[in-house]
């Protein structure tokens, strides 16, 4: 669907510049990689691995001018949460939906393939993703968005209550025509990088993106009458959740975990349950077993027990802290351990995310390659 603005109407300059463009390819393996690489990005989340076994993934970042734009990818459900960054409307979408795969939740909701979610800019990040999603990021200073709409001719549009929604329903169509330019931008940083500096196609991609992504949160305003109630329980889960981060290390027991979320144990469970796909007593184990791996990277191999390690966080039966260790990243206590060195991937040691202008980009193993 074309857009129903004339692109002539993009100001020369528009505010703030598009300036210059940057762009980067970066993997990860492992949550504790991926936190710290979306950190870097300026998105202050804290991460949780829900599925079982190895972790892997990257971003495509590219930045132009004021306006950031990310591609995130990974093969195992994660949990996030959070605050958003500060002056920034950061709008999500699902980039690659299947049709077949369990959808994205945030808040608790169920997310339907053509939405656009996280638009409210005070609240906080609250967001489970399937395994094998393929996530879509748009990041633009609230002002700049504003700007840019008046010059375009949508100084009547109430762009502020629109953006108090966190959720807004979007025209398939026009869903997926935003989608399919933000796909043809990352792919063009894997075929033809070097493209992104030129002004002009600087100037078109504004040109392009800005009417549709404005087309969309324009109509989203027609949809607000079929919005889902809040989901039940999920008040509960996060009451939970926000006790366990405070008292990280407290015995608990769920009679307890009850008392504190002010919830009956059915609740609780249950609320859990539909929300994260586990007992509440099953995220408490993998909450403390993330915080346990935290700590043997940050080790010295030579210095630890994993045994005492494990016993400050809970796990007093050796056998069954590595089974579960293992059941849930792919590899023994040990091995995490030994990835202690010089060379390891940590957060200090991983390569920069803005590429230098005239120099190829970091290798990104399993990233998009490219062409030409």
């Amino acid at each position: 669907m074309q857009a129903a603005f004339p692109v002539t109407q993009i100001p020369t300059a528009p505010p703030g510049g598009s300036g210059s463009a940057s762009w980067s390819l970066q993997s990860w393996s492992g949550v504790e990689e991926m936190e710290a690489v979306i950190r870097r990005l300026a998105l202050p989340l804290q991460l949780l691995q829900l599925d079982g076994g190895h972790l892997a993934g990257g971003v495509v970042a590219v930045k132009i001018g004021p306006l950031r734009l990310l591609r995130l990818r990974m093969d195992r459900r994660i949990h996030s949460w959070g605050p958003k960054p500060l002056g920034d409307l950061t709008i999500g979408l699902d980039l690659e939906p299947s049709g077949v795969r369990p959808p994205m939740r945030a808040h608790g909701s169920c997310l339907p393939e053509s939405c656009l979610f996280g638009v409210d800019s005070g609240r906080e990040v609250h967001l489970t993703l399937p395994n094998e999603v393929v996530l879509g990021l748009v990041v633009i200073p609230r002002e700049t968005l504003c700007n840019w709409a008046d010059q375009l001719g949508c100084g009547g549009f109430d762009l502020q209550g629109a953006c108090s929604r966190n959720l807004l329903l979007v025209d398939p169509l026009r869903c997926e025509g935003l989608r399919a330019y933000l796909r043809q931008i990352f792919a063009l940083v894997a075929s033809d990088p070097g493209r992104l500096e030129q002004p002009s196609s600087q100037r078109l991609i504004l040109e392009d993106l800005l009417p549709l992504l404005l087309e969309a949160l324009i109509h989203s305003a027609d949809q607000a009458g079929r919005l889902l109630r809040p989901p039940a329980r999920i008040e509960i889960v996060k009451a939970a959740q926000a006790w366990l981060h405070d008292h990280p290390q407290q015995p608990i027991t769920l009679a307890d975990l009850c008392r504190q979320a002010h919830a009956s144990r059915r609740s609780l469970i249950q609320g859990f349950r539909d929300h994260l796909g586990m007992g509440p007593m099953a995220h408490v184990k993998l909450q403390r077993l993330h915080s346990v791996r935290r700590l043997l990277l940050g080790a010295d191999h030579d210095q630890v027990r994993i045994g005492s390690i494990a016993a400050e966080w809970g796990f007093l039966n050796a056998g069954h802290f590595a089974r579960d260790y293992r059941l849930l990243f792919g590899e023994m206590p040990r091995d995490t351990l030994r990835q202690r060195t010089p060379s390891s991937r940590t957060a200090a040691a991983l390569p920069p995310l803005i590429r230098i202008p005239g120099r190829p980009p970091p290798a990104a193993p399993g990233s998009p390659g490219r062409s030409g």
